[in-house]
This record gives structure tokens, C-alpha cells and sequence, in this order.
């Protein structure tokens, strides 16, 4: 689905990503994990457009995207949950879902889905985004995503600074998405939430992958867990 091959991303002079690679299967979730940063926004901006690397190449459904422009690799069906939300805060829910909506058809998302699979929203339809608790903004971050139809969801610090109530709301709709074959890039640093949702996890410092494995390594693993994770 997506795979990022030796990219190397600067902002002006200052050398931030140097020598990424990694893959993300289809239907799978992948979590990247490290400290604030190391290059892990960067890495999503880098795959996205924002920022394209310097080097390298980054394929999205072996097309190369690296030096494409951002609206053309969102109409590939790639789809982005910035950090801090990013909603629009003057619209209601329901102008925020609309913002986003494309395609059309059996097994597209709409808005009865997006209620479904959070039930709050529903609740809040007319509410402006300004109005929500930092909880349904991240729902409504997320859906918002959801509703231009991805078949593969960036996700960048979607638990931060929420409670764990809404930790784990947020959890079961990941879950929930992988079991619909959705395809998810999860940046975090939520140790606990990242095992429980991912199927690989790639731990970053300073810009370069320390350390990769299957989730119940890594927890197993105290050494990389103190050095780079501060646990």
C-alpha cells in the first residue's frame, strides 16, 4: 500500500529525516513512536506533500508520490488527521463531514456511518467545531478524514491530550477501521495505545528508525523503551 524507500527531508539547511524506510501493508496499521521531535510529523508531511524529501522515493500504491503536489495524493484516496485537529472551528459538524465528503456508492462513508462509528457526533450535528470537547474535535478530526473515503489514513497524535476515556474511544475506532481493511500510518507516543492497535511499530530519534518490531517486542523490550521512549 504504501512504502517509504531511503527518504532524507529538510526544512532549509536543517537535516531532519535521514534515510527513512518503511513499509504499510494493506489492511494493516503501522505506529511510529518516539519522542517529541525526532521526525515524526515530518515523516507525514513528507508522505503527504507538505514537505517532500530532498531523496529518496515514497510509493503509494507503487505510484511514485515523492515530489507530487498534495491534492493529487488526497485524490489517490490518502487521507490525513493532522496534528491538533485542524477542524474547521466556525462550521458545525455537519459542514465539517460535508468539507471532506468524496465518492459515492456501496461501502463509501456518509454520514450515517460517521454517526455510527461515533455516536457522539450524531449528538452534535449542529454544534460548531469550536463548540466540542477536545474529545469530539479528535472524532470529528478523524471522521472528517474518513468522509474523502481513504484507503489509507495518516494519523498523526490522535490520543493527544485526551483522557483515557477517549483514549480508548479512539482505539476501538481504529480497531474497528483495520477490520474494515482500512490501511493507517499511526504517529504517536502513547506506548500503551499504539500496542493495542498496531500490527508493526518503527520507533524514530533524530530522525532515523532505532528500532523496529511486532508490537509485544517492543513492550518486552525495557532497554529500547527507557533510551528512546522514556518509559
Amino acid at each position: 500500500m504504501l512504502k517509504i524507500l531511503d527518504i532524507h527531508t529538510y526544512y532549509g539547511d536543517s537535516y531532519v529525516l535521514q534515510g527513512i524506510s518503511l513499509e504499510v501493508e494493506e489492511g494493516s496499521v503501522v505506529a511510529i513512536l518516539g519522542r517529541n521531535g525526532m521526525g515524526k510529523t515530518t515523516l507525514v508531511r513528507s508522505i503527504v506533500g507538505f514537505t517532500p524529501p530532498r531523496q529518496g522515493q515514497i510509493l503509494f500504491k507503487d505510484i511514485d508520490i515523492t515530489h507530487k503536489p498534495t491534492y493529487k495524493i488526497v485524490q489517490m484516496s490518502l487521507g490525513l488527521v493532522p496534528q491538533g485537529r485542524r477542524i474547521f472551528a466556525s462550521l458545525s459538524v455537519l459542514e465539517n463531514l460535508r468539507v471532506g465528503a468524496r465518492g459515492q456508492g456501496a461501502g463509501t462513508w456518509n454520514e450515517e456511518k460517521i454517526f455510527s462509528l461515533f455516536p457522539p457526533l450524531k449528538e452534535r450535528a449542529h454544534h460548531k467545531g469550536n463548540e466540542l470537547s477536545g474529545g469530539e474535535q479528535q472524532m470529528l478530526a478523524i471522521a472528517r478524514a474518513l468522509m474523502t473515503n481513504p484507503e489509507l489514513l495518516l494519523m498523526d497524535e490522535p490520543t493527544e491530550g485526551l483522557a483515557p476515556l477517549l483514549v480508548r474511544t479512539i482505539g476501538d475506532a481504529i480497531l474497528q477501521l483495520k477490520e474494515g481493511g482500512l490501511s493507517t500510518l499511526l504517529v504517536e507516543q502513547n506506548l500503551p495505545f499504539a500496542i493495542k492497535v498496531a500490527d508493526y511499530t518503527h520507533v524514530l530519534s533524530k530522525g532515523t528508525i532505532v528500532y523496529s518490531s511486532t508490537p509485544g517486542e517492543l513492550w518486552q523490550n525495557e532497554e529500547v523503551k527507557a533510551q528512546y521512549l522514556g518509559i
